[in-house]
């Protein structure tokens, strides 16, 4: 017996379900908050850097201006 009818229903209607069902089976997954995306790709971007240069990688983004820096932490000894 399927414990599914038991379950907390996790969309508003059976029609979202089945959007995102048909969404996630194209490989296109629910939709992202585009600043979520920016914060997670400039995450990437930082892990990138330190496994093809070494150190500490930080971020700074400015959604006002547009603007995303990905730059080596500076030590204590450099300030």
């Amino acid at each position: 017996m399927s414990i599914r009818h038991r379950i907390t229903p996790r969309y508003e209607t059976r029609n979202h379900e089945i959007v995102a069902g048909l969404r996630e089976a194209a490989g296109a997954g629910p939709p992202v908050d585009p600043k979520m995306a920016v914060k997670r790709y400039a995450a990437q971007v930082s892990a990138a850097m330190a496994l093809i240069h070494g150190g500490d990688w930080q971020v700074a983004v400015d959604h006002q201006e547009g603007f995303v820096l990905v730059t080596p932490r500076l030590s204590e000894s450099h300030s």
